[in-house]
């Protein structure tokens, strides 16, 4: 999947070391974090990733939004907050379907018991959010128009990249199969972003590359197409046991056919009867 090249982890990961949202946009747009690695207009360099806040109320969800034309952007993945209750704040971040699957979430766990959810209210960005002075973020960049400190880089293959972010699969984060903020994500999904280009583009190459025989997934592996073989047997062997089956019922067909004395008939010629089936 093409969400295999912005590891969830990661994304977490960078966002409890941010100060705030807009410090977040920047690490995530930081080459050496490693964490970015994600190319859907395939033009060969890493795409900028903007961080909109779509408030409503209590709850916040942070979309990670790619734009990939000069008209169109394609959301990858939503960090979705709520307030539960009072110093109580749930979080998750979610893969966006068209580039993980369905339900592709991760969330904060406590290192000794993963069963624990953490409470994300100490995380600095989080204070910063639920704090009287922040101010509901959306990013000011878009296509082709991006900050001065930004630089696009080449993007690597899986066996470059993997590596890169495994140090952020800690014990510290797990993946969740229950929705924990579901006003967050209600709200979150009256927004959500689609490009019809990325998901055309998209699925042209694979069906390019299911047609050519092999397939190519988004991280570069590339996967051959097996053919199953019911019968271990050589072709040949199995047309000469084929071959033989016949020529043997064949003969057994003549021998049960009635006639002469005590309704036996008389012995074919087996070499004879082979040459003709």
């Amino acid at each position: 999947m093409e969400g295999d090249n912005l590891d969830l982890n990661g994304v977490l990961e960078l966002f409890k070391e941010s100060k705030d949202v807009e410090d977040f946009e920047k690490k995530l747009n930081t080459e050496s974090n490693g964490v970015n690695n994600l190319d859907l207009n395939q033009d060969g360099e890493v795409d900028y990733i903007r961080v909109v806040d779509y408030a409503d109320s209590n709850a916040h969800s942070l979309a990670l939004q790619v734009p990939v034309t000069e008209t169109e952007s394609q959301d990858v993945a939503v960090i979705e907050m709520e307030e539960v209750e009072e110093d109580k704040v749930n979080l998750q971040v979610i893969g966006d379907s068209e580039l993980y699957g369905e339900e592709y979430m991760i969330e904060p766990a406590d290192e000794k018991n993963s069963n624990i959810i953490v409470n994300v209210n100490t995380w600095r960005p989080v204070k910063h959010i639920y704090g009287r002075r922040y101010v509901t973020w959306r990013s000011p960049y878009r296509w082709g128009y991006y900050p001065t400190w930004y630089r696009p880089w080449k993007r690597v293959s899986w066996a470059i990249y993997h590596p890169r972010v495994i140090r952020y699969h800690r014990s510290s984060y797990r993946h969740a199969t229950v929705r924990r903020c579901h006003r967050a994500h209600r709200y979150y999904y009256s927004h959500r972003v689609h490009s019809p280009y990325f998901l055309k583009s998209y699925k042209t190459i694979s069906i390019k590359s299911t047609k050519t025989g092999v397939t190519q997934t988004s991280n570069g592996a590339v996967v051959k197409k097996q053919t199953t073989v019911k019968n271990s047997a050589s072709p040949t062997s199995s047309t000469k046991v084929e071959t033989q089956k016949k020529s043997t019922q064949t003969e057994n067909n003549h021998r049960k056919r009635p006639g002469g004395t005590g309704g036996k008939t008389k012995p074919r010629n087996t070499k004879s009867s082979r040459g003709r089936h």
